[in-house]
């Protein structure tokens, strides 16, 4: 026997995202396509959302300039170091 569910419908407030957890970014269409065939590679066996990409890809650039004594570094920086 099956039990019905009420469905309560929600308030504009309820579904609205936070505007003080969640930002929005700008990119051009070549990026954003780069971007969706990241989504498929950047965590092995998983398909990210865009977002949870760029969140990973952030983190980790962010994690591996820690260690290095300069901090965070353009290809350019880098290239002629």
């Amino acid at each position: 026997m099956m039990k019905e569910r009420i469905i309560k419908p929600q308030t504009k407030e309820e579904t609205l995202t936070d505007p003080y957890k969640y930002r929005s970014i700008s990119l051009r269409n070549e990026t954003y396509s780069k971007l969706e065939n990241l989504s498929d590679i950047v965590v092995k066996g998983t398909k990210l959302s865009n977002a949870k990409t760029v969140e990973k890809l952030i983190n980790d650039r962010l994690s591996n300039s820690e260690s290095k004594p300069n901090g965070l570094a353009n290809e350019k920086t880098q290239q002629g170091a």
